[in-house]
């Protein structure tokens, strides 16, 4: 064995028994199991600290003041910060326990003092302030054995050792205890935001408590409040991925911010409270974009696709940020919906709730098909602007419009002026597949699709419910196919005799259903009305007939339906003349309805046509 490597080992081995001799002999060992070390802090309540500064080494010093239920950093930058780590680590502190001691003396006989426990300076050290009582605990280095660390307590003489885990409790980074809010939307108060630049952008007005929208520039309309207010609120989600600069005076050209790609302002009055500039992403970071706090001037980087809605550049963004609904309403404030199209008609809401055609002609309404008119019309959106301030609507077929629906609030009197209009909106001339189209006081032009479902005459929204007669109510029921009559008599319940025409006795209980069933007649779906559409859908003079004949003191006397062809939904054509209407009302039978009509009132079976082309 070589001879120096011999006495190098047993004067390193020496050296150590001796630093353990005279020094970590001298800490007292940890407490048995079962015997808890003394609170370090016993008066701590994270509840009242005020503030807490933390230092490693001789780095910058952070420094957190409490305010209103939150912390905010006051150096090295005045920022938010997350409250839940700051109280995190408060309670922490309250579990801080002194694990050993060191006398003062013990401390003395240290050859270079403090820095012999790397207190001298500290590596780390906590300062907290509570009821205004300043607390100053200082870090050092590790013990040679233990899994200890060496503390300071200012005003306390001597040293302590603690856990090493404690350490842990200390922010890792700078930036590891900031909040990574970009917008707290929820504490924002503004009544206006502007999306700059405004050359390809837009500024819009905000109603804080019903948080309705109205855009302003450049085009002054309507907003779409559940858009603008679901992003808004989407904003108050983003959170920073990294904090790029503090320095205000910083260069911003590197970032994309000089200037800013995209400007959101949102102002209370004439005064802008928070300012959001958008930059450009990163090179090899594209899902990522450079953001800039008015606020705090810092750059930060945060996800790019909640951004993107509001980054597009394009000379029409405000266009997406529009709303597009062609009439917004309130369906309870709706007492009369007027409509020109085929023909000028007008549907009043009664007292009781229903709906009452009142012009041309008064009939009851159907209340599922109006209730399906105004989701129809709740629906309607435009597609594009065709000119976003018209100065001559005649151009267009829209003075006067081809077609026009209001919706109308009835004043409460009587007496009072006229109708106060809700909503309305006009139709003009095709353009392709698409039709020019006005709302109400504005001046814009847009284009819509044609409004296919919404009724073009009063007859299309009448009751179906078209007539009511009980079975008790009919004397008599004839059928009339060209020369060919067939007529049966009622002569009480369930009892039927032939009066007239071909054929044997009929069969009473099957009869008596079909009469009940042709007595409660509605139609699935209104078609057409009047003489000139009768051949189109197959009514001819010789085509068949039921005549339902009521006994005396009934009106009217007569209730006749007429059977045509077969429509493409497989349901038989029929058609009623009722009083009051401009001519034959053609609708679609009910299965239910028409299968009896085929067994028991028929003196010949119809031919299947259905529609053609």
């Amino acid at each position: 064995m070589n001879t120096r490597t011999t006495q190098g080992l047993v004067v390193a081995a020496l050296a150590l028994f001796l630093f353990i001799l005279l020094f970590e002999r001298r800490q007292p060992a940890s407490p048995p199991p079962g015997s808890p070390a003394a609170r370090l802090f016993p008066r701590l309540d994270p509840r009242q600290v005020t503030s807490v500064r933390l230092r490693h080494g001789t780095n910058e010093a952070l420094v957190l003041e409490r305010g209103t239920n939150t912390w905010f950093f006051r150096a090295p930058w005045l920022y938010p910060a997350q409250p839940e780590s700051v109280d995190r680590f408060l309670r922490r502190l309250v579990d801080f326990r002194a694990r050993g001691t060191i006398s003062p003396s013990e401390v003395q006989r240290q050859t270079n003092g403090l820095a012999a426990f790397g207190l001298a300076p500290p590596l780390a050290t906590v300062v907290f302030v509570q009821a205004g009582e300043r607390t100053v605990l200082e870090l050092g280095r590790p013990t040679a054995i233990g899994s200890q660390v060496y503390a300071r307590l200012a005003g306390r003489e001597g040293l302590l050792t603690l856990d090493a885990q404690e350490l842990d409790a200390l922010p890792p980074s700078a930036d590891a205890w900031r909040d990574r809010t970009l917008l707290d939307t929820r504490a924002l108060v503004f009544d206006r935001l502007q999306v700059r630049p405004l050359t390809n952008g837009f500024e819009v007005l905000r109603d804080p408590i019903s948080r309705t929208w109205e855009m302003t520039r450049p085009l002054p309309t309507r907003a779409n409040s559940a858009r603008l207010e679901f992003l808004v609120q989407d904003l108050g989600l983003l959170r920073v991925a990294s904090f790029v600069n503090d320095d205000p005076a910083a260069d911003l050209a590197p970032y994309g911010l000089q200037p800013p790609q995209r400007e959101l302002a949102f102002a209370l009055g004439s005064q802008d409270v928070f300012t959001l500039q958008i930059g450009q992403s990163p090179p090899d970071q594209t899902n990522l974009v450079h953001v800039r706090l008015s606020s705090y001037g810092n750059v930060v980087l945060v996800p790019r696709p909640p951004l993107a809605p509001w980054i597009d550049i394009s000379r029409d963004t405000y266009h997406h940020f529009c709303d597009r609904r062609l009439l917004i309403f309130n369906l309870d404030q709706v007492d009369r919906f007027a409509a020109t199209a085929d023909e000028t008609f007008a549907i009043q809401r009664t007292t009781n709730r229903t709906w009452q055609i009142v012009e041309p002609y008064r009939a009851p309404a159907d209340d599922l098909l109006m209730l399906e008119t105004f989701a129809e019309l709740a629906s309607l959106e435009f597609l594009a602007f065709e000119r976003e301030v018209a100065t001559d609507f005649a151009a267009y077929g829209l003075a006067p419009p081809r077609r026009q629906y209001r919706l109308e609030q009835a004043h409460p009197r009587d007496e009072g002026p006229a109708p106060h209009v809700l909503a309305q909106v006009d139709f003009g001339n095709p353009t392709g597949h698409r039709y020019y189209a006005r709302r109400s006081l504005e001046n814009s032009v847009v284009l819509a699709l044609d409004p296919v479902r919404l009724p073009r005459a009063a007859f299309q929204v009448r009751d179906r419910r078209i007539w009511n007669v009980t079975t008790n109510q009919l004397a008599a029921i004839t059928v009339s196919e060209g020369p060919h009559l067939r007529r049966l008599v009622r002569t009480g319940p369930m009892e039927w005799a032939l009066a007239e025409g071909p054929g044997g006795p009929p069969n009473p209980i099957t009869l008596e259903e079909a009469a009940y069933r042709v007595g409660q007649l509605r139609a699935e779906r209104w078609t057409a009305v009047g003489d000139s559409s009768l051949t189109r859908y197959g009514f001819t003079e010789e085509g068949p007939r039921i005549t339902l004949e009521l006994k005396p003191g009934q009106t009217p006397q007569r209730l006749t339906l007429r059977l045509g062809r077969l429509s493409a939904a497989g349901r038989r054509y029929a058609a009623v003349t009722l009083p009051g209407e401009p001519g034959p009302l053609i609708f679609e039978c009910p299965p239910s309805i028409h299968e009896f009509i085929l067994s028991d009132l028929r003196l010949m079976p119809l031919e299947p046509v259905a529609d053609g082309p």
